[in-house]
């Protein structure tokens, strides 16, 4: 009755219960880590439980063939592509559907990015340029679980390959696969990329189940014995290892994956009662569909402003439903499918939306949708990181190997009377209102700042090795360009005490918070009053401008979708001491500091975005911001006039 109800497709290889079981753990961990993270911190183990179960069964795969002289590349990747691509394409295609509906233009350009690099398997390569697996940003991208889908796709490319130019040297399979197991584990160690997303970040664990399978058909030493318990008892304990636990952890990864080898080896010698029952034998069998289907729901659930722990069980519920009927309806019958032309079928609708995503993304989201037109523009637009004025001025003085985020220039000429930004991110996204508002004092100016890093020229404390490298940078470019007047501008609260601000909406209750990896600075009052210092004796007016208030939340939330009555947040607005509360002590330290020096000047612009009670997000009907922190094209024109304004009355 179970397999009417749940077909098992012939496997390649001789077919065990238990893997099966094991999968079902994997995508049981993830589903209630993406639901119930603060309940089951340690769920996100599940995708390294499928790198080892992948590296195992496709290992197990290409080396039987080879030992049996009938494996084929282009079976192979036939097999692949009839395995992975129909419930890709279905969930992707839904993704989408629903994207078009409800997703604003900007959203729909990144979401309609991320279509392109799930379907040509780098995911995990463009999240590598965006906000980290645990920032509260990631939860807003329905198809970021597609990074290890990205990552076992990639594998699968060249594994092949090696293992066939491995069949030619020796016979020895488990000591070969325990080398290039190291091999890749010693690579991951070199940083080549990103420690969660980068591809050769984790190639080792698939290549340590890949050992995993060549020791359990070599070795003597399981026949006949039944480890179980034991092996059950490692891996749970594996798992509570990682409970709390908020960014990536080479040591816990390591631990859990050899865990995961020692379970499988034990599936071997005897049946496990665990493993093996049919409740795991069904959350394995649709493990794949279940693992794509969820965490889209739930993306678009933290979208669309819903509370995800809150309605967990109907996501659970939803999921499940969706990943049966896909199995079950699509996959089983796809699997069965041996011909070439199914599978070029396949490929040939996964390529044809890749080119509706890149569509998308060259109009600007679909912009021109009839329920989106009246929500594009300045809002959410951001101007370019980079100009040839700045370029070539640049490039002469630091040459093209530089490691600068952004440069902006409205001249090429530096004798005439200009004005330096200096800054991060934030100093970028006000350039372009304050030279405006500068050219009207023909002044012209120039910009250079860094992601994430504020221009600290000391070096007395120690800071981080990449931002010190970035600011000698920065301190090269001033000395060689000697600018009388410099304007500062940062996100300055993160970076005293390495905590993010997040607000409810609904209640208004706020809070800091510190999640994955924060951006505390070492004694940053210090490292800022031996700047302050330096500017001093450079006789360099310094100007440094106050952080707007932050929002602690996504202005998109002020914004009505379609099909929905109300924005999440139809006030758009937090109550004044929030962002009092937040940056007083920095206030209070940083005047502090300056009052020593006469030509450092505190610049506040917080009366624009606040009056007694509230600040706010929008203002006129417009947003003033982009995101919880940055402002808009909009909100930094505002900001740029009130900048200006203060500069040229203090000179007076």
């Amino acid at each position: 009755m179970f397999k009417n109800f749940l077909p098992i497709p012939k496997h390649s290889l001789e077919y065990n219960k238990g893997l099966d079981g094991l999968r079902g753990v994997a995508v049981l961990l993830v589903l209630l880590f993406h639901i119930y993270p603060a309940w089951f911190s340690f769920g996100y183990v599940g995708v390294d439980i499928f790198f080892v179960l992948s590296g195992y069964l496709i290992t197990g795969i290409i080396i039987s063939k080879i030992e049996l002289n009938t494996f084929s590349f282009l079976e192979f990747y036939r097999n692949r592509i009839r395995r992975i691509f129909p419930a890709m394409i279905i969930v992707l295609l839904v993704s989408m559907v629903a994207g078009y509906i409800f997703l604003f233009p900007k959203e729909l350009e990144l979401f309609s990015r991320h279509v392109k690099s799930s379907f040509l398997f780098y995911q995990n390569i463009t999240l590598i340029n965006e906000a980290g697996y645990w920032d509260e940003a990631s939860t807003k991208k329905p198809l970021l679980h597609f990074w290890s889908l990205s990552i076992e796709e990639q594998f699968y490319l060249f594994w092949p390959f090696v293992l066939m130019v491995f069949s030619k040297i020796g016979k020895n399979w488990t000591v070969k696969l325990l080398i290039l197991f190291l091999i890749l584990f010693f690579v991951s160690l070199a940083n080549f990329q990103d420690p969660f997303y980068g591809s050769f970040s984790r190639f080792w664990e698939l290549g340590f189940g890949g050992f995993a399978y060549a020791f359990s058909k070599s070795s003597t030493y399981l026949e006949n014995r039944d480890f179980s318990m034991p092996a059950v008892i490692v891996f749970v304990l594996s798992i509570a290892f990682a409970y709390n636990n908020i960014e990536y952890s080479l040591f816990k990864t390591l631990t859990i994956v050899i865990a995961t080898g020692f379970l499988i080896l034990s599936f071997n010698g005897s049946k496990n009662i665990i493993f093996n029952s049919n409740i795991l034998l069904f959350f394995g069998l649709i493990s794949y569909p279940l693992y794509l289907w969820h965490y889209v729901i739930i993306g678009y659930l933290h979208i669309f402003g819903f509370d995800v722990p809150s309605v967990g069980i109907w996501i659970a519920l939803a999921s499940i439903v969706l990943a049966y009927l896909t199995y079950r309806f699509i996959e089983v019958y796809a699997r069965k499918q041996t011909s070439y032309y199914f599978s070029g079928i396949l490929l040939l609708i996964a390529l044809s939306l890749v080119f509706v995503s890149i569509y998308v993304k060259k109009t600007r989201g679909l912009n021109q949708r009839e329920h989106m037109k009246n929500i594009v523009g300045a809002s959410f637009d951001r101007a370019p990181v980079k100009d040839s004025n700045a370029t070539a001025l640049i490039e002469k003085i630091v040459g093209k190997n530089h490691s600068l985020s952004h440069m902006r220039s409205n001249t090429k000429d530096l004798k005439e009377p200009f004005f330096m930004i200096i800054g991060d991110s934030h100093a970028y996204g006000s350039y372009d209102a304050i030279a405006n508002e500068l050219k009207k004092k023909k002044y012209k100016t120039i910009c250079i700042s860094n992601d994430a890093t504020p221009p600290l020229v000391a070096t007395k404390y120690e800071v981080d090795k990449k931002m010190k490298n970035k600011n000698k940078t920065v301190l090269k470019i001033i000395e060689n360009i000697k600018p009388q007047r410099i304007i500062w501008i940062s996100r300055n609260e993160i970076y005293a005490t390495g905590e993010k601000f997040a607000i409810n909406p609904k209640t208004k209750e706020g809070r800091n918070y510190k999640k994955g990896k924060n951006h505390k600075i070492v004694h940053f009052f210090e490292n800022m009053e031996k700047t302050f210092e330096y500017f001093s004796k450079k006789n360099i007016y310094l100007y440094f401008v106050l952080e707007n208030p932050e929002i602690g939340f996504s202005p998109k939330d002020c914004l009505k979708r379609p099909f929905f009555k109300l924005p999440i947040n139809s006030e758009c607005s937090i109550p004044k001491k929030l962002h009092l509360k937040r940056q007083e002590k920095f206030i209070y330290n940083v005047n502090k500091i300056a009052s020593q020096y006469k030509n450092i000047k505190i610049i506040d612009t917080q009366n624009i975005f606040c009056d007694s009670n509230m600040c706010y997000a929008k203002k006129n009907g417009e947003l003033l911001y982009f995101d919880d922190n940055h402002l808009n094209l909009i909100g930094a024109k505002l900001q740029a006039k009130e900048i200006v304004r203060q500069i040229f009355t203090n000179d007076k």
